[in-house]
């Protein structure tokens, strides 16, 4: 008889996960200080697995740090969501050119990541539905370190994609767009869905700069500016309270 293999999850990739859960999900405003003490607290843990959580999140450009300040949740620029879109689409055509598997089995996948439904006015689902269908692309290609790496890489880009305003033609253009894709790999048309895919993100891109722009945001890059101020010592400093 077979042994399953049962994966063990750390407690740092445990903690990992809710606090990236919690990030993408917009719990804490921009500039939020996260105090590591009051974190452990909240999840019953040492600080230790949350240090060390935020410090990965740090590395993973979703979190930034102060030297003895601690971390605290990064603004959103322009210059970073004109940086990381086309990283994200080039590892996706990188994906693609890799897929492993005939064109049409690359298809059902994507068709059975399309499936899902989303109301036209729930954008959080409609980006849920949208990379899904994502990563089934990505995964197509079979590469592990390609696959974590998109993932990074699309975690930041939900960050931006969170400030995309309620549009019923975003989830119509999204399954369009990704049925055109689909069509191209089942054609044998490579070229043309790397281009296709470019311009899928591209259009997002474009979406979330304008959403910057409607709200206010400085299209600068990061600096002194764009930093909390430090936390004074006689009061408790934010502790990830929605």
């Amino acid at each position: 008889m077979r042994t399953a293999t049962i994966a063990r999850v750390s407690l740092r990739q445990q903690v990992h996960s809710w606090l990236l859960r919690s990030l993408l999900d917009s719990r804490w405003p921009e500039l939020t200080r996260l105090n590591d003490s009051a974190l452990a607290s909240e999840l019953g843990v040492s600080r230790t697995p949350i240090r060390e959580a935020l410090i990965q999140l740090e590395t993973e450009g979703l979190l930034a740090g102060d030297p003895n300040r601690g971390f605290y949740i990064p603004s959103l620029s322009r210059r970073e969501a004109q940086e990381i879109y086309p990283i994200l689409w080039s590892l996706e055509q990188l994906a693609v050119f890799l897929a492993a598997g005939s064109a049409q089995e690359l298809r059902k996948s994507l068709e059975q990541a399309a499936s899902r439904t989303a109301p036209a006015s729930d954008v959080a689902a409609a980006l849920k539905r949208d990379r899904a269908w994502h990563a089934a692309l990505v995964e197509s290609s079979a590469n592990q370190r390609l696959i974590e790496l998109t993932r990074r890489v699309e975690a930041i880009t939900r960050r931006y994609a969170s400030v995309l305003l309620p549009d019923s033609t975003l989830a119509e253009r999204q399954t369009r767009e990704h049925l055109q894709i689909a069509e191209a790999l089942a054609n044998d048309q490579p070229a043309r869905a790397f281009a296709l895919l470019k311009m899928h993100w591209r259009a997002e891109m474009e979406e979330v700069l304008q959403a910057l722009e409607k709200r206010g945001e400085k299209f600068e890059a990061a600096g002194p500016a764009d930093k909390p101020p430090a936390p004074k010592r006689s009061r408790t400093a934010i502790a990830g309270k929605p």
